[in-house]
Formats: C-alpha cells, sequence, structure tokens
C-alpha cells in the first residue's frame, strides 16, 4: 500500500496489467509540433490545437518497431494507428536499436515494465515451445518475432551507480562492454541471491538465443559528462553483441541522439481520446476488482461512473484535456476522482487539487518507491512554500512573455528570496539547491519539464503556467487588490485573459468572492463586446450559478450578452454587427444557462411555431436558377395547411427524445419513445442509431454551450423519427388536436414559407417570390444567414440571425443547417401525388430532399430554389431538420 498524503488515506498498490494501455510513438518533429502547441507558442493561427493534434494522429506501437520485417504477417502490415491497412505498401521499417523519448509523466518506465513483464512471461514458455510464446508478444504488445527474446531490464541510475563504484571517470574511457555485463549481474544477484553468478553474461554472449536489453533512465544518470561516459558504455555494448535488440529510453536533452551508435530516435506520442477512456476505465476498472486483471478489449465507450465522470470534465475543459494526455497527470487527476471526491466542475479548483496533490503527494510515492519505510524529505521549505516559489516564476514568464527560462534566470529570479529567508546561504548552496529542486520537479511532478535536462525549463502546459501566475496575483496581502486590478487591466491583451479568467475562478471558489465580484464587475463596464464576454467566461468557469454571491454579476452580463446576440427586442439598435460576436455571446449565454425562455425553443408552446399558411398554390423552381434541378418552375398546389417551426431543431430539443428513448423524463415522453421504439424494432433500427455521431455529440450530449445550435450529423431515419415523437408526445398532453400532425415538412412546404409572403393573391401564384429568403442578397449578407461568407465557420446559435427571416417568421431557413424534408428528391415538375413519407410509408431505394444552404455552403446554397437529394442513412456536419405543423382542414 502506498500512501497518498495529500488525500489523508491508502491507496492500493495496482497490477501493472490491470491498467496498463499500449503507447505509441512518433518521429520527433512531429512531437515538436505538439510541444510548440503546448508552450503557448501556435496562438496566432487559425486552429492551433487541432493543427497539433492532427500532426501527432500518424504513430505506430512502440514495440512494434522491434519486430522482424520478415515476422510481420502482410495482411497485418500497419504503418499509422487509425489509418487503412495498404496490403501492396512496402514492408514497414523496424530496428534493432530503439532510443524511446518522451517527457516526464509520458509513460516511459512504465512501457518497458510492462515489456519486460510480457517478455519475461512468454519466455517462461520456452520449455514447451522452443521458440517461446510468440503468440502473447504480438497480441500483447504487437511485437513480431520467431523466437522469443530473453529479457533484460535495468534503470541505468543503479548500473553507473555501480560502475562509477568500480571505475574513475577516466578508466572508463575506452572499457570493454564486460563491464556493463558485469554490473547487470551484480545488480541481478543483490535482488536474487540465489541465482548462478554469469547468468546476464552468458545470455548475452550466447549467439544462439537474442536478447532484448531495456535501459531506463538515460537523462538521469548525471551531468553532461557522465551522460557521455553512460552513452559510451551503450555503444560499446551495443558494438560487441550487434545480434540483440536494445531499448534506451530517455527524457530529451541536447545532443540526445548524436553520439548514440545506430539508434532510431522515436518519440511517445500524447495520449488521444480512446486511450484516455480506456486508461481511466481500466485504472477504475482494477480498483474494483483488485487482483483480477481487466479487460484488455474494454470498448472506451463502456465507461464505468467514475471514468465516465472525469472525462465528461475533460469534455467540457479543452485545456484540462490537453494536460490529461500525459499519463501522469491523467493519473492524478484519476486519483482525485478515487479519493470519492467528485472531480470540480471549475477548472481553478481542479488546478488547485492537481497541484497540490502533484507536488506533495504524487512525487513523494514516486521518489519512495521501492524504498517502503523511507520518509523521504523532499525539500528543506513546504511545499506551499515551493508552491508560492513556482507561482512567482510562473507570473514572472507571463510579464517577460517567455515560455521556457533557463536555469540560470531561475537562480536570478529566486536567489534573492532564499539569501533572504535563509541568512546562512551563499549564493553557491542557494544555487545548488535551486538546481536539484528544479530537477526534482522536472523529474516527478509532472507540473514542470525539462526542456534540457540541464538548462532549459518549462512549465507542462501553458494553462499551468497561468493557473500559477493567476494565484501569484490573487495572493499578494496587503497589495492584493492592486496586483488584482493591475491584472485585470491587461484584459485586452490576448496573452494575460487565460490567466484573468483562471484568477477570478480561483477567487469566486476558493477566495474572496468579494474580490471576485469586483474583477467581473470591472469587465463589465468596459462596456467593451470582447470584456463582456470575458466576464461571462469567467462567471461560466466559476460556476456561477452556484454561487449565490454572484447572482447580480450573472444577471446583469448576460443581460449584456443577450443584447450583443441580437436575442432581444430591440436587435436591431442592440445588437452586435459581426456574427461571430454574435454567435460567441449566444454561446456563452448558453453556458450560463441564461437562454432557456426565448420564443421559439419550448416544443410545448404555441411561439414554437411561425405563423399557419392557408392551403392553396404557388409557383415552384425557379427558371433562373443556378442548377438544372431547379427547373422548369411550375405551379404546385399545396392542400392543406400547416405551420413550420421558428427554428431547426436544437440539440437540447434532441436530447430530451434520446433521454426518452433511454427511458429518462416524463412519463407522457417516455411512453411515446416507447411507440416510436417499437416502430423502430419492426423497420430495423435501434435506438442507437438515432444518435448524432461521435464527432458532434463527443459523449452522452452535446458540448456545452451547444445546446440552442441545430443537431447535426442525423440521418432521415432519426429525422423523421424525433417528429413522430414528438407527434405522438404532443397528442398525448393535449397540444395537438385531432387532424394535426408534427412530420418533415415536405419540399413544397419548405420553398412554399421560404420564398413568399404568408399570403399569395390566387391571381398571381409568383407574387413577392424572393431570391433569399429575405429578399435579395445585399451588401451585408453577415447579417442575414450563417453561410460561409459570414465567417462563423461553423454551426451557429438558432436566432443570432433575426435580419435573415422569412415572411411567416421563421428563422435559419437559409445557412446553418440543409433541413432534411419528408418527400423524395424527384425531378420538377412535381405531380400533384407527392406527400410526406415517414418510416411505415416510404419510396423504396429514394433520396430525400434537403434545403436551406448550411454554414458550410456559400451563399449558392440560401436561394430558396436551391435542393438537394441525399440517401436517407447518410449523416453529415451541417445536415439537420425543422419541424412542421399541418391543421386539420376543418
Amino acid at each position: 500500500m502506498a500512501k497518498i498524503p495529500a488525500l489523508g488515506r491508502e491507496q492500493p498498490e495496482l497490477n501493472l496489467e490491470q491498467v496498463y494501455v499500449p503507447l505509441y510513438v512518433v518521429e520527433r518533429e512531429q512531437m515538436e509540433r505538439f510541444d510548440t502547441y503546448l508552450l503557448g507558442k501556435l496562438d496566432g493561427q487559425a486552429d492551433p490545437r487541432r493543427d497539433a493534434y492532427k500532426a501527432v494522429e500518424t504513430s505506430r506501437p512502440v514495440f512494434r518497431l522491434l519486430s522482424e520485417p520478415s515476422a510481420i504477417p502482410r495482411d497485418r502490415q500497419q504503418k499509422r494507428k487509425g489509418t487503412n491497412v495498404n496490403r501492396d505498401e512496402r514492408p514497414e521499417p523496424t530496428t534493432t536499436r530503439l532510443l524511446l523519448v518522451g517527457r516526464a509523466g509520458s509513460g516511459k518506465t512504465t512501457t518497458l515494465h510492462y515489456g519486460a513483464l510480457m517478455l519475461a512471461r512468454a519466455f517462461r514458455k520456452k520449455r514447451a515451445f522452443r521458440t517461446g510464446d510468440v503468440a502473447i508478444l504480438r497480441d500483447r504488445l504487437q511485437l513480431f518475432v520467431t523466437r522469443c527474446p530473453f529479457p533484460i531490464y535495468a534503470r541505468l541510475t543503479e548500473l553507473m551507480t555501480y560502475v562509477r563504484g568500480r571505475y574513475t571517470s577516466a578508466d572508463l574511457v575506452g572499457v570493454p562492454a564486460t563491464v556493463v555485463l558485469d554490473a547487470l549481474d551484480e545488480l541481478l544477484r543483490r535482488d536474487v541471491p540465489d541465482l548462478p553468478a554469469g547468468m546476464v553474461r552468458d545470455w548475452v554472449q550466447n549467439r544462439d538465443t537474442p536478447c532484448l536489453l531495456m535501459f531506463d533512465g538515460l537523462d538521469e544518470t548525471g551531468d553532461a559528462d557522465e551522460r557521455g561516459h553512460t552513452i559510451d558504455l551503450i555503444n560499446s555494448l551495443v558494438r560487441a553483441y550487434p545480434q540483440h535488440r536494445y531499448l534506451l529510453a530517455s527524457r530529451p536533452f541536447e545532443g540526445l541522439s548524436d553520439r548514440l551508435a545506430g539508434f532510431t530516435e522515436r518519440h511517445l506520442r500524447p495520449l488521444d481520446a480512446d486511450d484516455i477512456k480506456r486508461l481511466l476505465n481500466k485504472f477504475f476498472l482494477a480498483l474494483r476488482l483488485k487482483d483480477s486483471v481487466a479487460d484488455a478489449s474494454l470498448n472506451p465507450e463502456g465507461l464505468v461512473p467514475e471514468a465516465a465522470e472525469l472525462w465528461r470534465s475533460l469534455e467540457r475543459n479543452p485545456r484540462l484535456f490537453d494536460m490529461a494526455t500525459n499519463p501522469l497527470l491523467l493519473t492524478s487527476m484519476a486519483v482525485l476522482v478515487e479519493g470519492r471526491e467528485p472531480l470540480p466542475v471549475e477548472r481553478a479548483k481542479i488546478y488547485e487539487k492537481l497541484v497540490r496533490l502533484t507536488i506533495e503527494a504524487w512525487r513523494k510515492a514516486q521518489l519512495s518507491r521501492d524504498r517502503p519505510g523511507v520518509t523521504v524529505k523532499l525539500f528543506e521549505e513546504s511545499d506551499d512554500s515551493v508552491r508560492l516559489r513556482l507561482q512567482l516564476l510562473a507570473a514572472h514568464m507571463l510579464e517577460q512573455e517567455q515560455r521556457e527560462v533557463t536555469l540560470a534566470q531561475v537562480r536570478e529570479l529566486l536567489r534573492p528570496i532564499y539569501r533572504a529567508y535563509y541568512p546562512d546561504w551563499h549564493d553557491e548552496r542557494c544555487d545548488t539547491y535551486i538546481r536539484d529542486l528544479f530537477a526534482q520537479l522536472a523529474l516527478h511532478s509532472g507540473l514542470v519539464q525539462a526542456r534540457d535536462i540541464d538548462t532549459l525549463f518549462s512549465f507542462a502546459h501553458f494553462t499551468l503556467q497561468e493557473y500559477l501566475a493567476a494565484r501569484h496575483y490573487t495572493e499578494q496581502g496587503r497589495d492584493k487588490e492592486a496586483k488584482v486590478n493591475a491584472l485585470i487591466d491587461r484584459w485586452a491583451e490576448r496573452r494575460w485573459r487565460e490567466t484573468i479568467l483562471l484568477a477570478i475562478g480561483h477567487e469566486a471558489t476558493i477566495g474572496s468572492r468579494e474580490m471576485a465580484q469586483m474583477m467581473i464587475d470591472r469587465l463589465r463596464e468596459t462596456g467593451d463586446p470582447e470584456a463582456i464576454l470575458l466576464a461571462g467566461e469567467a462567471l461560466d468557469e466559476a460556476n456561477a450559478r452556484t454561487v449565490g454571491e454572484l447572482t447580480r454579476q450573472r444577471l446583469a452580463v448576460a443581460d449584456r450578452l443577450r443584447a450583443l446576440a441580437a436575442l432581444t427586442a430591440d436587435w436591431r439598435t442592440a445588437m452586435h454587427p459581426d456574427p461571430v460576436v454574435r454567435n460567441r455571446a449566444a454561446i456563452m449565454l448558453d453556458r450560463l444557462e441564461a437562454d432557456h425562455d426565448r420564443p421559439g425553443l419550448d416544443l410545448t408552446q404555441p411561439d414554437y411555431w411561425a405563423a399557419r399558411i392557408e392551403s392553396g398554390a404557388f409557383s415552384m423552381g425557379d427558371d433562373n436558377g443556378k442548377s438544372d434541378d431547379e427547373k422548369p418552375q411550375f405551379v404546385y398546389h399545396i392542400r392543406q395547411p400547416y405551420a413550420l417551426a421558428r427554428f431547426p431543431v436544437t440539440n437540447r430539443q434532441y436530447l430530451r427524445f434520446l433521454d426518452a428513448l433511454a427511458g429518462r423524463g416524463g412519463r407522457e415522453e417516455v411512453a411515446a419513445a416507447e411507440e416510436v421504439r417499437h416502430l423502430l424494432r419492426q423497420h430495423g433500427l435501434s435506438p442507437d442509431q438515432m444518435r448524432p455521431r461521435l464527432r458532434f455529440w463527443p459523449g452522452t450530449r452535446y458540448r456545452t454551450g451547444e445546446g440552442n445550435c441545430p443537431v447535426v450529423a442525423i440521418s432521415w431515419y432519426a429525422a423523421t423519427a424525433f417528429a413522430h415523437w414528438v407527434d405522438i408526445w404532443l397528442h398525448r398532453i393535449g397540444v395537438l388536436h385531432d387532424g394535426e400532425t408534427v412530420r418533415l415538412p415536405t419540399e413544397a412546404e419548405w420553398e412554399r414559407a421560404a420564398a413568399y409572403p404568408v399570403v399569395i393573391p390566387a391571381t398571381d401564384p409568383r407574387a413577392g417570390r424572393r431570391e433569399y429568403p429575405w429578399g435579395e442578397w445585399d451588401e451585408v449578407p453577415c447579417l442575414r444567414a450563417n453561410t460561409h461568407e459570414s465567417g462563423i465557420g461553423q454551426l451557429s446559435v438558432v436566432g443570432v440571425f433575426p435580419h435573415g427571416a422569412v415572411a411567416c417568421g421563421a428563422e435559419d431557413m437559409a445557412g446553418n443547417v440543409w433541413e432534411w424534408c419528408s418527400t423524395p428528391y424527384l425531378r420538377y415538375p412535381l405531380s400533384g401525388d407527392v406527400v410526406a413519407e415517414n418510416l411505415q410509408k416510404r419510396t423504396k431505394d429514394a433520396r430525400y430532399v434537403l434545403r436551406g444552404g448550411s454554414w458550410i455552403s456559400d451563399r449558392g446554397g440560401a436561394r430558396c430554389a436551391s435542393r438537394g437529394g441525399l440517401n436517407p442513412v447518410n449523416v453529415y456536419a451541417d445536415w439537420g431538420v425543422r419541424l412542421a405543423r399541418t391543421f386539420s382542414l376543418s
């Protein structure tokens, strides 16, 4: 049992097999790209986060690189994780000498331990199978060999301690490789005295038995000269015994690969989403299963409750997710959740707990590993004092616009503090202490990373630097108010905004709520839209809905956001002219749970529907249209009065449907869903097929702030099932009357509402027709619709384009999402017998109509006559749905 002091309880040590997740490697240039993002050096680019993760998509399993080329089956050739196999490619490259590079906490040691364990298990079967059980290596390590190699693992710090006890630095020059073998034998006999002398030497020198020698911690073997001696010994060993395979692990440092003979350098890539979910599941399952082995093939979507809770937090917070790509930091987060302390919603609270755990507890567990009963004294000062030093450094680096700092700069900043607190310390002692302190932090905490082992440091993620800087400004005693005001004054500087957010979050949740009130008020009072958006984000970060002292600030900021987003009655004068700002304001409103009660969002209310359109004739299509499928124009007769929904179906509305299918919600909602489930079964469909694709709903629900964005990535079948559920439900609760129906609109109903006034003269079926829902394309198209021209570049919250409303009052008819219709895609002119189709009655092999254009398409797709037809099973990022309500002729 290893105690976690920060949690004040015992933490069980877990079996490695229970929690291990295979890691992957990338080339140095790929990892450098990702590291540059973590340091915050790509802020000026359009989407630096996406680019950083894309840079490390191409990866390979660690041990696969050490395979025998001829042993990799042709049908299992794979170059990349997550890419298609190409059987015609040349054999993938392999090596017999692999340099495995990774930052602290990236999983180097764990990977070597797991590899040694699997190799040992396979080799033990050598008596039964002459070549050993290579199936274990293939299945667990993706190591393809014809004969199981004998595993030899050693920590280079221990090995070099033994060597230096017998040789001086001068004597190490040119020593034979047998020195390493003697050291390995002595270390082995120290732990297992009964083993025969010279066993390792015999195995390595026996040319008939392949070995895999794994050396861990090259970076920890001393200063540059001492590391050089270690590299010389490894090179000597490789030259003497080239028939074996070698795996050498190290943190990066300058000149690492230059002196190693013939090693292929690869870097451990960050965990991806599937890795994170799999590791969390294994961790929490292992705590439950105790001594049994967790299923390695576990579906990452089937998360146990603790894993699901933590995963939801990571989904909500991109920067927290970024940190979770480091296995050490992810495991630290899991320890917090396992401690029966729910992971806070507020990011500042999460970071506070994470910093406390990593400094006080996790590093102690690291340093005291394999030393039972030994109390490790980490520093000559308290851990809170160490945190204060890191906070000062973080703030200094932010002020100096530094993402990395040299050891000399750290010493210059901290030396006066140590001299003041410890008068008997001379400069040399201060400098030595600072060097040792940062070496230990970089080696074990996960908070600080050594960019070069001796001289260059950074925080593991830029957001940790920002958080610690925020703590510095809010922990200034009598100077606190002045320091905080100086921080708020920098709100217009992009690089300070995250620090301001975290400072407000810290004060609202842990520090002084009066100070948090003052900071938010100061941002709001500037009147600048960007400052108001920042205030909204700060309130969201602080989970202000649960903080009574921030109610006044939350309501005041919400009012300003609502006006910016064009969601007030005076939108013509109050709204922001830039649709990008309007959409950001609306998303922030939703994150603050302040956009639930405006007209058009409640399915049970009359204002959900636009104005009623009576039956009658109108001219459909456009002889001057851009596409042949819009021609010829013709007169079509709509036979039943109807109304379109004011907005497309939103994520929040669609989630209500999915919850009902799962048995959650009101009694009538669930009863209606049961009827839909029965219908789905009759047509070979399942509730799971109703869910939007994972890319758009990354978990069990939509992303935070997107509740009032249109639901997308649903098929025609899913859209039709949703409409059927609404129809049954609204009938059951008395909102719909006999003769009324809710369904998808027909193509004709859609175009009639989009292109014409509510009333058309009977004598002129084309009277008042518009090319676009609002009329002509004008000089300010960004005010009208979320098409490509708007610059938003993503889905927008429904209702932020009031200028684009059609005559009947429906909005977002142009742009945002293409909308499924209930009728098949047919050539014009349409016959009079084209009727709405549904799950019970549909044309075999038909494609179905989509209308309205989207945020991806240009202005041409937003024209009232523009149409498309797609397979009903297909889904896409900009395909949504709008409901129609038909009325009885009586």
